[in-house]
């Protein structure tokens, strides 16, 4: 089968491409005027040291500045200048090169520079501007590169003795769908800030068939959006709030993880009041993250992205399943990082962590003494054969004294904080995805609940997917363990791989952009943006354990 061919405008030629990813590097999948597109001048670029902490690589984007790039572990400009002989890396006598235009455009969406037109720069600005871009271009370089520094600057010389450095910017970008769909929706908005956005008054509560100017504000802003059909509107309905713009105000909700009730609230107004400059930045922020995660994605994996509350599990690119999570309120957050699932675990017992018990759960014992031995704690000594247990059903104990030489256990049950499944996701944080108890707290649309453990809206589909990669155990074997009641653990010879992520911005399956509220005000800490941590295991001990 042959390429198809792209055919891009280019400095009064038209070109063919084979090459669909140039293509979006470009930023060429955008039907909109040429000067919406142009792109923009670096005035600074942010420099990505890397540090290593213990097993775990940490991209620490605290000590972010313009000059970390040209440090000695990497080549420099004038090095490079220097060695291939060149006037300039990404420009020639009439401006940028095709290559230096796909850079340019691909650290603008980053968000790495300010905008002024491409047609702007004045010949006696090429090094200036050329200088920049290769400081972006070496920020990508060392984000992505771990061969030696000298195999990076001589990899980096040879693409520019050969003109293929758009070859080598193609292999930087991350292979993920989401990236060039956020890179699509930045090219939207950017258009979108070209207008005047509406004021609106958060005190304006309109009803049902009402005529009023800021109603028609309203209506502009979801027409804009895509939320409310063109051709739903009509001259003489331009500023009545009808049912046709509460159908629109409910999908704007929706995408944006509000509740959905079709209701001009705080939260609603709030979100309607952000500009597309606004959203630009936002998107830009979240499409750094997916340059944060590994080059390329493994075959499956799943997939936790933390404000929007939602699971995946991602095979060959394809979601083949989606649901529901609850993550850790603000004082508990859960934390991004890269790992994986090696055991499953039926009928867990759980063991609080010191914070719980001391904030929950002795003044509940000191409240109603008999209230934790009918949630099945114990108290517990020593492990498996030799562990001894202790009934908590005396309103004399003294329970913060004895959890000193015992630990405070709730056995597996129906009432289990855990419910019937435990997921083991190595990292340093005790946290960990698992089943629970109360299903009734996936209704609600905010769900930063928990202590930072990631509950599951539906945790037996998750454990057969896992459980039916596993050829060496049979179904049968795992619903007698669950019905035993008893701890069982379930190693995994097919650990899958997780990305525990924060995206406030996404695509969906239906092309449609989601957003939702920065609930650790993440996109506004850029220290936190890229803190992506992979993991070694730690152990949970149980009561009583069985292993297959």
């Amino acid at each position: 089968m042959c390429p198809k061919l792209i055919f891009v405008f280019y400095k009064g030629f038209i070109l063919p491409f084979r090459k669909m990813k140039f293509a979006l590097v470009l930023g060429i999948f955008i039907s909109q005027p040429i000067a919406a597109q142009e792109s923009t001048v670096i005035s600074s670029v942010l420099s990505v040291p890397v540090a290593e902490s213990g097993n775990s690589k940490v991209i620490d984007s605290k000590n972010l500045n313009h000059n970390n790039i040209g440090s000695s572990s990497i080549p420099t400009y004038d090095y490079l200048i220097s060695n291939s002989k060149k006037q300039y890396l990404w420009f020639d006598d009439s401006g940028l090169t095709m290559s230096g235009l796909s850079l340019h455009r691909l650290l603008a969406d980053l968000g790495w520079h300010q905008q002024i037109k491409v047609t702007s720069i004045e010949a006696e600005s090429f090094k200036a501007h050329d200088e920049v871009l290769t400081l972006g271009f070496l920020k990508l370089l060392n984000l992505n590169e771990s061969s030696s520094q000298e195999n990076l600057s001589d990899g980096l010389l040879e693409a520019i003795d050969n003109d293929s450095t758009d070859e080598l910017l193609l292999s930087l970008i991350p292979n993920y769908d989401q990236i060039s769909h956020l890179r699509k929706a930045i090219s939207q908005y950017r258009f979108l800030s070209s207008y005047q956005w509406p004021k609106l008054d958060p005190s304006f509560k309109p009803k049902l068939g009402q005529s009023h100017k800021n109603v028609a504000a309203i209506r502009n802003i979801l027409v804009n959006l895509g939320d409310l059909p063109k051709k739903a509107q009509t001259q003489y309905r331009l500023d009545v709030y009808d049912s046709v713009v509460v159908a629109a105000l409910k999908k704007f909700q929706e995408r944006h993880g509000l509740t959905v009730d079709g209701k001009l609230g705080p939260q609603t107004y709030r979100a309607l009041s952000v500009t597309p400059k606004q959203r630009v930045v936002q998107l830009q922020t979240n499409l750094w993250r997916w340059f944060t995660l590994p080059k390329e994605a493994p075959e499956n994996y799943l997939l936790v992205n933390i404000p929007g509350y939602q699971l995946a599990v991602v095979e060959g690119g394809e979601q083949v399943m989606q649901m529901k999570v609850i993550v850790g309120d603000n004082d508990n957050q859960t934390p991004q990082m890269i790992t994986e699932i090696n055991r499953v675990t039926l009928n867990p017992t759980w063991t609080p962590t010191p914070n719980i018990i001391k904030n929950e759960l002795i003044p509940e014992f000191e409240q109603d003494y008999l209230s934790l031995k009918r949630k099945n704690f114990q108290l517990v000594k020593g492990y498996w054969k030799n562990a001894q247990t202790r009934e908590i059903d005396d309103p004399n104990l003294n329970l913060a004294k004895l959890l000193k030489s015992y630990r405070l256990v709730q056995a597996p049950g129906d009432n289990n904080a855990l419910g019937y499944y435990r997921f083991n996701i190595p990292n340093d944080y005790s946290v960990y995805l698992h089943d629970t108890p109360i299903k009734s707290l996936f209704n609600r649309s905010e769900r930063a609940l928990s202590h930072g453990c990631i509950r599951l809206e539906d945790a037996k589909l998750l454990a057969n997917y896992l459980i039916n990669s596993e050829t060496s155990v049979k179904p049968e074997k795992v619903n007698k363990a669950l019905q035993s009641g008893k701890t069982t653990n379930l190693p995994l010879n097919n650990p899958l791989p997780v990305y525990i992520t924060y995206q406030t911005a996404w695509i969906n399956e239906q092309g449609e952009l989601r957003l939702s509220p920065d609930i650790y005000n993440l996109d506004h800490n850029n220290s936190s943006n890229s803190q992506f941590h992979a993991t070694d295991s730690n152990p949970v001990i149980s009561i009583s354990q069985n292993n297959f």
